[in-house]
């Protein structure tokens, strides 16, 4: 069972995980002349919630729906350090045919489907060729197959700069088979159920549903809402979409380790925080919490904030930053590049830059062509049959990391490339060696798997903290973006934002 860590209960966590805290063994610079020969050793101390690296500040930007290929199946690489494709394969008559991916429209003219069916269907039981049959994969207007299109040169030339110059990970992979909420959950808690015996080991299946679930999703929505899980057996039943198990804010708060969730209120569907019940609920509020919370307006604040703060130099060591441009389709990609970069624009020209990691990461494959099948997941717990091989693992997605301490690469300009396995658990591991925290006992916790099975990397992979920071800024502009037409903007407001 995982550990249960409310903030209410932090001071209790720090004394139960003193016992963990890290000592370690350094040399002094000039040791006693009585040693044995040996050279004598002073203990240090490294405290629960102390840095363990000369990152202080890590931020993470939450996108929606596109897949690595999607985006960077088309990105020069010259020395072909990427694993990428510029061309799909479609399922046609007992066999496939390979098409080249075309130009992927921005804005697009429709969502494709991204929910568990669409995964199984894109899969084709890992033939990797039937994303041009999912819902949405096809325009009727035009008959233009839109799920097997990438951005080329000049659609996302931003996003292309940062991984060009910083770097760009290649393996990873959304934590569920499905749309966003699970993974939402999943990003900030290194789970989305199955850890959890209260929820008797069911996983987060669908979005929620009913009652205000097109206004947020969690512990505010009325009681009407419900969201659809999946047990250890592939049985759905129905809960509401507030959630008793801890998440990363949970063991930040028992260590001291400062945090804050930029995200525009107008647009909070995709936080997952918000579905926590210890952190958007005040002591004895019970659900909808939709009541005064101190805690939670201190740590949860408009997405424009972020640009002050940055600029402020007032960053908090963990920070999530969720704005309204997501680029779920059809909101466009360049809208939600812009936002990127006047974000990390900010953060570059604040002085918390030189020790600052920002990670890009987007939550799910939005029904677009990747041509990678994905590992599956397996997990052990107790002796309890695992639900993993049923949820895990999703398409690859991008990721993308820009700090100062990124390495160079073999990209054209100095990036790196890091073919490290990441899932959404890999958030979780990098904020505990970070800040040198316990586990939640979920994901992040590489005891629950099995020998073979893939374990997710703490994004360690991307850095180089042995000498002085090896890269320097990138002041990138923003752009102008095409408009939605108003079937676009329609679309946006009508459907739900999975």
């Amino acid at each position: 069972m995982g550990r249960m860590v409310s903030r209410r209960a932090g001071v209790a966590y720090v004394m139960a995980v003193a016992a963990a805290t890290i000592w370690l063994v350094a040399p002094t610079r000039a040791a006693p002349a009585a040693t044995d020969g040996m050279r004598a050793h002073v203990p240090i101390v490294l405290r629960l919630g102390s840095p363990r690296t000369p990152l202080k500040h890590i931020v993470f930007f939450v996108k929606e729906n596109r897949s690595f290929d999607h985006y960077f199946g088309a990105f020069p690489d010259p020395t072909n350090a990427l694993d990428q494709a510029t061309t799909a394969k479609c399922a046609r008559g007992g066999g496939a045919i390979t098409l080249p991916m075309g130009r992927a429209p921005d804005p697009m003219p429709q969502d494709v489907a991204h929910n568990n069916p669409a995964w199984t269907t894109g899969s084709h039981s890992g033939a990797m060729d039937g994303f041009c049959h999912e819902g949405g994969a096809i325009v009727k207007e035009t008959g233009q197959d839109i799920a097997d299109t990438q951005m080329q040169a000049g659609q996302i030339p931003n996003y292309w700069a940062y991984a060009s110059t910083y770097g760009i990970g290649d393996r990873m992979f959304a934590s569920w088979r499905g749309a966003s909420f699970a993974n939402n959950v999943f990003a900030v808690a290194a789970q989305s159920g199955r850890y959890s015996t209260d929820l008797g080991r069911r996983a987060i299946y669908g979005i929620p549903k009913g009652g205000n679930a097109g206004a947020t999703w969690g512990c505010d929505n009325n009681l009407k809402t419900t969201v659809s899980m999946i047990d250890l057996t592939g049985k759905l039943s129905y809960v509401y979409p507030c959630f008793r198990f801890n998440s990363m804010p949970n063991l930040m708060d028992a260590a001291g380790v400062t945090w804050k969730y930029y995200g525009t209120k107008s647009h909070f569907i995709h936080s997952g925080i918000s579905a926590i019940e210890s952190l958007r609920c005040a002591p004895g509020q019970k659900p909808p919490c939709t009541g005064a919370n101190p805690y939670w307006d201190r740590h949860v604040v408009d997405s424009s904030n972020i640009v002050h703060d940055a600029q402020a130099g007032t960053l908090p060591a963990v920070s999530w930053y969720l704005p309204e441009e997501t680029e779920h389709p059809p909101r466009t990609a360049c809208a939600g590049e812009n936002a990127t970069v006047n974000a990390v624009n900010a953060i570059m020209n604040g002085p918390n830059w030189k020790d600052t990691a920002v990670i890009v990461w987007w939550d799910e494959w939005g029904g677009f062509y990747d041509h990678v099948k994905p590992p599956t997941g397996i997990g052990i717990d107790d002796g309890v049959t695992p639900l993993n091989d049923r949820i895990s693992y999703g398409y690859r997605v991008p990721l993308i990391v820009i700090s100062p301490w990124v390495k160079r690469g073999p990209l054209l300009d100095g990036g790196y490339a890091s073919h490290t396995f990441y899932s959404h658990a890999s958030f979780a591991r990098m904020i505990e060696y970070a800040f040198n925290l316990g586990t939640l006992d979920a994901a992040d916790d590489l005891s629950n798997y099995t020998a073979d099975e893939p374990k997710p990397g703490a994004l360690l992979d991307f850095f180089d903290f042995s000498s002085t920071p090896p890269k320097g800024k990138l002041i990138l502009s923003t752009r102008k973006c095409a408009p939605l037409s108003p079937s676009q903007e329609w679309y946006v407001e009508h459907s739900d934002d999975d």
